[in-house]
């Protein structure tokens, strides 16, 4: 259950989208082990989740969509991932991108964008694996591209594609981005997405050959916006708009897979025996007890530590200050460490299911699956977050390309 304070209660319009998103967790659930054996999330689905107007969350309410704050598009999208992981990850995949992509482009690429009849839906790669990219009159070639993991890719209408090579990148140090948006139809998506976990996602490679991209719709961080009183509304959140990824594309279907999986250990104890004892109720048992109180804290401090982000980032947009390096390193860590608590805590319940639990079908396990491979995302690893709060703290320089590319764009305004 979501419990938010009077200061950070929903818009009405918030409230009921994740009303809609509650509504379809029942309906979501159903389609577990279809969504699996298919290895993507059915046009069904895809459809539902489009009507209840969930795929609009992050796109400006200039373009009919909903505009949700941060904090709205967390706790919508968590419910979404209660239902089912896979469907939760492209939901949170394609608003926080969709969020990205409004505030970066500029406004003439959007108008463009959005005037499509077609609703709109960006999935992303943010590292090129490799990216043969020549600068020409009007825009980029890119030669030869390929990125991997696309999740959402099956489902998007466009792409947002870094044209800088991960490798080159971090040999230089700078891991400035240049993101490009790139239709679909010029999109080849490679089907090598086979997996144990998030496997609905369909976060297959996508490939790129002598494809030319407009200057207008490229996006170069080093010339990104500098923080200014000035900037109003909407557009106060673009000069942070790297550090708001970390939140809208990354915490959101993690934490709804750790509540979805307290909820339903709670739900199944009451009925279900411990074999080979004379427990006939896990819910009498103490270990049992002790487990599911733990498991629950452990998910409500993850999303404390989320909240403690947010309340972070919308403070110093209010006020239109940069973070400090303690600042940027703490939200970020928040971030990973959310990410840890969740798995923790459905690590803790999957070893007091029994034998039954490791049945594909079994809704534990498919919780658990997912949400080890949506922990071990890139902008969730805690080990990595860890390594960067514990070096800030040490008063040496931090590693973590995203808190490097935000210093460096500070630094450059």
């Amino acid at each position: 259950m979501v419990s938010l304070s009077k200061e950070h209660e929903l818009t009405i319009l918030e409230q009921q989208l994740l009303n809609n998103a509650a509504e379809l967790v029942p309906y979501l659930q159903k389609f577990g082990t279809i969504i699996d054996e298919e290895r993507h999330i059915p046009e069904e689905v895809i459809q539902t989740v489009s009507d209840s107007g969930l795929f609009k969350l992050g796109t400006p309410k200039k373009y009919g969509g909903h505009e949700v704050s941060i904090r709205a598009m967390v706790e919508i999208i968590s419910e979404v991932a209660k239902g089912n992981g896979s469907v939760g990850w492209v939901v949170q995949i394609i608003n926080g991108n969709n969020y990205t992509a409004s505030l970066s482009l500029p406004s003439e690429a959007l108008d463009s964008l959005f005037s499509q009849q077609e609703e709109v839906r960006f999935c992303s790669v943010l590292a090129a694996r490799k990216a043969l990219v020549k600068k020409v009159d009007g825009g980029y070639l890119v030669e030869d591209g390929f990125w991997g993991f696309g999740s959402g890719s099956k489902h998007a209408t466009h792409a947002l594609l870094n044209l800088n090579d991960v490798k080159v990148m971090q040999e230089s140090g700078n891991m400035k981005m240049l993101l490009a948006v790139v239709p679909m139809s010029e999109v080849k998506i490679v089907d090598d997405w086979y997996t144990m976990s998030l496997k609905g996602s369909a976060s297959n490679s996508l490939e790129l050959k002598n494809v030319f991209i407009p200057d207008q719709y490229v996006v170069n961080h080093d010339t990104e916006q500098a923080i200014t009183v000035e900037l109003k509304g909407r557009d106060r959140y673009r000069p942070y708009v790297q550090l708001i990824t970390s939140i809208t594309t990354g915490i959101s279907a993690i934490l709804g897979l750790a509540r979805g999986a307290v909820e339903y250990f709670v739900e199944k104890a009451p009925h279900k025996g411990i074999t080979m004892t004379v427990h006939s109720s896990q819910a009498a048992v103490g270990h049992i007890q002790y487990k599911v109180g733990l498991a629950a804290m452990k998910v409500e401090s993850a999303h404390l530590h989320i909240s403690r982000a947010i309340d972070s980032m919308e403070d110093h947009v209010q006020r239109a200050e940069a973070l400090s390096l303690n600042e940027i390193a703490q939200l970020q860590t928040d971030m990973t460490y959310a990410a840890m608590l969740c798995w923790e805590a459905v690590d803790m319940l999957m070893a007091e299911s029994g034998g039954g639990v490791i049945a594909d079908s079994n809704r534990l396990s498919q919780i658990f699956r997912d949400i080890r491979g949506g922990a071990n995302h890139a902008l969730t690893t805690a080990s990595t977050g860890l390594e960067l709060y514990g070096r800030v703290l040490l008063g040496l320089p931090p590693q973590h390309g995203m808190t490097l590319a935000y210093l460096s764009s500070q630094k450059n305004n």
